[in-house]
């Protein structure tokens, strides 16, 4: 038995006897978890979970399908990464109400009692455990066997965390609970990683949305922002597979070449992810505030986001400014879709195999001039092909 184990013992004994939380003997985080979980009214006699009615429950699962169905990808693969590990997968909803559970049959399905759909797991009602605590602190949490508030739990190491929209509000937790206390440490990287990539389908749901909006609104928008769709999707398709060969290697403990792999996980979401940020900002249409914007850096995100184009059609970008960061007055939205049809405009001048030059450069001390300068990769007269060239002000050095 570790020592954080040993402690929790006794102070679980303590608290039971004298009605106090001993604050020397658990850690900060789970000493505020029991406070939450003893002014709330939990009991620590508790052996399991209580429960919604079956209709309450089935209503509250096909209520939540979407979310479901986003996350139980992950869920398999956070359960393939187990391994023979006996263990329990969980998503919960905003209030702490369990909506999914996946594991191996003997912990999900066996004859001791587990909590499956309908569970309430919040603190106020099942003390300190993997969904009710991370949803309080907002954070991840991992609570280790009687580190939980009631003798139910105590069986189990559970690691959890909030899962977030794209607003940042929570909407759920992602937990995985398993029996014994030293295997969590080895699913705590891919548990954060798993996270990452359920909320970046989040943003590929709403992606979506904004897909069918511009071709219901702006149908001569929709090709060339579909085509990019297809190319940021790519960066997440490659996450998940990273993810999914990540989650072998963790069960055969091969864990130095798991985290290699894990590292490149999130590393291709959080790529997908400023994608698609970019991507959205040209789906939007709408009208912003006029304030100081990076021109450099949005000229740097659109070529990052049209990398996958200008290697398709075997064309060479280059950008070219003095300083950096430019700043200028804009409307950031409105430049990004400026910017993002020169170079559209810029691609096709210059054909297969062609360079586009990008050159920022100043006009005087108060306004800029950025330049598209296409060259053509076949045998013709640079002097015919169309330069494409706008002028913005520049911010004041001091905003």
């Amino acid at each position: 038995m570790s020592s954080v184990t040993r402690n929790a013992v006794e102070a679980g004994r303590v608290y039971k006897s004298t009605g106090a939380i001993p604050v020397n003997l658990l850690r900060s985080p789970i000493y505020h978890a029991w406070e939450r979980s003893h002014l709330q009214g939990s009991n620590p006699y508790a052996l399991q979970a209580e429960k919604l009615s079956s209709l309450d429950t089935e209503r509250l699962v096909e209520q939540h399908s979407s979310l479901i169905n986003a996350t139980r990808t992950y869920s398999r693969i956070l359960s393939q990464a187990a391994g023979s590990d006996r263990h329990a997968v969980m998503l919960s909803d905003r209030n702490a109400v369990v909506l999914d559970v996946v594991g191996d049959e003997q912990t999900v399905h066996g004859p001791e009692p587990f909590p499956g759909p309908g569970s309430l797991l919040s603190e106020g009602v099942a003390g300190a455990n993997g969904i009710g605590t991370p949803l309080a602190a907002a954070d991840y949490v991992e609570i280790v066997a009687a580190e939980h508030f009631i003798e139910g739990f105590h069986p189990f190491t559970c690691q959890g965390i909030p899962l977030r929209n794209d607003k940042q509000e929570i909407i759920g937790v992602f937990s995985i609970s398993l029996r014994r206390p030293d295997a969590g440490q080895r699913l705590k990287e891919i548990l954060k990683c798993a996270t990452n990539g359920i909320e970046a389908e989040f943003v590929i749901a709403k992606i979506e949305q904004d897909v069918r909006r511009i071709l219901n609104a702006h149908p001569e928008d929709y090709q060339p922002l579909e085509e990019l769709r297809q190319d940021i999707i790519q960066a997440h398709q490659a996450a998940r597979l990273k993810l999914e060969v990540g989650s072998r290697m963790v069960a055969s403990n091969r864990l130095d070449y798991a985290m290699q792999i894990l590292r490149q996980a999130d590393k291709s979401i959080q790529i997908f992810r400023r994608r698609a940020e970019v991507w959205q900002s040209l789906a939007s249409f709408e009208i912003g505030t006029v304030q100081p914007v990076s021109l450099t850096d949005s000229i740097r995100d659109l070529v990052d986001l049209l990398s996958t184009e200008a290697s398709i059609r075997k064309l060479e970008v280059v950008t070219f400014w003095e300083q950096e960061p430019i700043k200028v007055v804009a409307d950031s939205r409105s430049l990004l879709r400026k910017l993002f049809r020169y170079f559209l405009l810029a691609f096709e001048s210059a054909g297969k195999g062609g360079r586009v030059e990008v050159l920022v450069y100043m006009l005087d001390s108060e306004s800029v001039q950025v330049s598209f300068i296409p060259n053509s990769g076949l045998n013709l007269d640079q002097s015919e092909l169309t330069q494409y060239t706008f002028s913005l002000p520049i911010a004041n050095k001091n905003l």
